[in-house]
Order: structure tokens, then C-alpha cells, then sequence
């Protein structure tokens, strides 16, 4: 993910629109620079690596970003921890990231609170959930063309609440994962469509609403849901705003997690030259305006494995590259063929006849 975003910091923060402004807290710890999921636990702000650390918990230091305690999951593996979440009993380590597609050993481990909060040697042990999408049935490793990735799950009710990161549709679907230890395959119970990659999810239990946050080939972005019975979340009330950035701090915002009073924290993975930060944030999406923003710009098909169509008014030029910035291909043309590419991720920017941005999108070819 490093690749991917750090080209986005470079090509397209400069041009992001006004969004909401985050007030950072502190830069991190070179330690959790790989910062995935967070938790607020007994006022304990908790978070782990992805997939370059140990199988550890690290509580920081709102003050100084520093570790002040580890906590290491003795029997468990770190293949891509994504995400944390907690219920009264347990807290839930997701280790399903799945960039590729091709995972077939996706679980979430489970470990007692009270063992994490009294445990003498910072050692704890856990209980797997192993699961799989009963609607996956093709394990072929893909370039960011995916719809079975995930980075966020929420704790509700008696089950877990996985949102997947679609990186062919740019939606995320629903899937419920029983809290018990077992294996499991999972049927999707909804989808969202919020224009861009998942993230993270935080659920306020008193206020009744979930958040989620993410980010774009354009900007990051969040997605406010309310007025949803049970955890029917696709049935709710949806609002989408664009996150804004802070200078020289990263915005590729991986963590989310709810301090109460609709005060979230948030936590972004170094990126190039940007720090890892921790963030508070007091959104202002669950005020009651529903509506949704939507991206600038229509391209279809997308994915595309040969003729792609522009919809874009004031359309000039369009350039394409690829991840570390290299220009590959410029047309004129609201229809251009583009079976000389290789399959792949790539960013597609519009222009009009002055030379001005337009807008920028992810471009996927198979």
C-alpha cells in the first residue's frame, strides 16, 4: 500500500478540495510507523503493525506519540492485521487483509480483556476465528482488482461485522462473523457504496451510528451511517465528506477508534516522507445532511481490458501512469484503447484545454 499512496501524495494532495480539518495530537513512534487498527480501551490508546512487525499490541503516548506499553500475542501469527475492535468480554485482532485475493487462511483472534488488561509479563494468548467468503470463488492473485480485501470490522451484537475494501467497485460489502472460535464461511448481508477504500469502521453504541473512513485516488474521505435498525447499516441514512490533511504528517489514515462524546481518534501509517500521526476528530457528518458527494468525472467500463470511455465535461487531455509517477499514455479522445497496458493499477488524470486538473481517478486494467 506504501507504493500507491505515497504516488498519491506526490500527484494529487496539492489539488485535494476543502474538506474537514483534523487536529493532529501527536507524530508516532517509529515503532507503530506501520500503525493498522486502533482502540480506545480503558482510556488506553491501543494499535498494532500490519504486516512488518511482531503479533504485539502497543499502547502510546497521547503525549508524545512514544510506546509505553507491548503486548505480545504469544500463539498468534501476523500476516496482515488490519484491525481491532472490543466488546464488554473480548477484544478481536482482524487478520484479513487481502490485497491479492488469494488468501485462504483469513481469521480474527480473540482475546480476553481481563487477561489483556491484568496479564503481569504483557503475554497474552487467543482463540482463532477463521473464516471465508461464501461468495469468493475464484483465489487468483490480482494487482489491486479485488473486491475480498478488508481493513475494518466492528463488534455488534453478537457478531463480528467485517467491511471489505473493493478495490474493483470502490463499494464495501457486509459480512457478519460469529464471535465464538470456529471456521466459518460467511454470507454477505449488504453493501455500501462509498466511492473509494475502506479503511477502518468505528460503532457508537449510545448514538446508534457507524463510521468509516478511507481514501481515494483523489482524497481521504469519510462515510457517516445513522438511523439504522440492529446492524442493518446498509439501510441507513449515508453521508460522505472529504478528510482533510495535515502538512508533512500522512493522510493514508488506517486506524479508527471512538473516545465517546462522537470524539474519534485516528491514526495514519508513515507514507514516504510523511510521519505516521495520531489525530482526534469531532465529525461534523452525522448532523443530519444526507447527502452524498459524488466523485467528479465518469469512466467506463472500469475495470477495462481494452476500450475505455470518458464522460467528463470540459475534457481535454487525459494522462495515465502508473504507481511511482511515470507518465505511460496521453489521448485526446473520449474513447481510447488501452490493450497495450498491462493488467494492473493505474492513475488516470482528466485536463481541460487550459491544462488545469480536472479530476483524477483509479484506473483498473485486466
Amino acid at each position: 500500500m506504501k507504493q500507491i499512496v505515497f504516488f498519491l501524495l506526490i500527484s494529487v494532495a496539492p489539488f485535494l478540495a476543502t474538506g474537514q480539518q483534523l487536529s493532529l495530537v501527536t507524530a508516532l513512534s517509529g515503532t507503530v510507523n506501520e500503525t493498522s487498527g486502533l482502540l480506545y480501551l480503558d482510556q488506553r490508546i491501543v494499535t498494532h503493525n500490519d504486516s512488518g512487525g511482531e503479533a504485539a499490541l502497543y499502547e502510546i503516548d497521547s503525549a508524545t506519540g512514544n510506546v509505553l506499553r507491548k503486548v505480545t500475542v504469544a500463539n498468534a501469527s501476523i500476516v496482515d492485521w488490519e484491525a481491532i475492535c472490543a466488546d464488554d468480554t473480548y477484544l478481536y485482532i482482524g487478520d484479513f487483509g487481502n490485497n491479492s485475493g488469494s488468501r485462504t487462511n483469513l481469521k480474527i483472534y480473540r482475546v480476553e480483556l481481563s487477561d489483556y488488561l491484568e496479564t503481569e509479563n504483557d503475554v497474552v494468548t487467543a482463540q482463532s476465528i477463521s473464516f471465508s467468503y461464501a461468495d469468493q470463488t475464484d483465489f487468483t492473485a490480482t494487482s489491486y482488482s479485488t473486491n475480498f480485501d478488508a481493513e475494518a470490522f466492528v463488534a455488534v451484537g453478537n457478531q463480528l461485522y467485517v467491511f471489505t475494501k473493493n478495490w474493483g467497485d470502490g463499494k464495501t460489502n457486509i459480512y457478519p462473523v460469529p464471535k465464538a472460535p470456529g471456521t466459518y464461511q460467511v454470507q454477505k448481508s449488504g453493501s455500501i457504496n462509498v466511492q473509494g477504500l475502506v479503511a477502518d469502521a468505528a460503532y457508537d453504541p449510545e448514538n446508534n451510528t457507524l463510521l468509516l473512513v478511507g481514501y481515494t485516488l483523489l482524497s481521504p474521505f469519510m462515510v457517516g451511517i445513522s438511523g439504522f435498525s440492529g446492524a442493518n447499516f446498509s439501510d441507513g441514512a449515508i453521508s460522505r465528506r472529504q478528510l482533510s490533511t495535515v502538512n508533512s504528517y500522512s493522510w493514508q489514515y488506517e486506524g479508527l477508534a471512538l473516545i465517546g462524546q462522537s470524539q474519534y481518534y485516528l491514526t495514519a501509517e508513515e507514507n514516504g516522507q510523511r510521519q505516521s500521526a495520531l489525530y482526534q476528530l469531532t465529525p461534523d457528518i452525522f448532523t443530519g445532511d444526507e447527502s452524498q458527494q459524488v466523485l467528479p468525472g465518469v469512466m467506463y467500463p472500469n475495470p477495462t481490458s481494452g476500450i475505455l470511455h470518458i464522460d467528463q465535461q470540459g475534457f481535454a487531455l487525459a494522462e495515465i501512469y502508473d504507481l511511482k509517477g511515470s507518465l505511460l499514455k496521453t489521448f485526446t479522445t473520449t474513447d481510447a484503447n488501452l490493450t497495450e497496458l498491462s493488467q494492473g493499477l493505474y492513475v488516470i488524470v482528466l485536463k481541460n484545454s487550459a491544462g488545469d486538473r480536472i479530476c483524477a481517478h483509479r484506473l483498473v486494467v485486466r
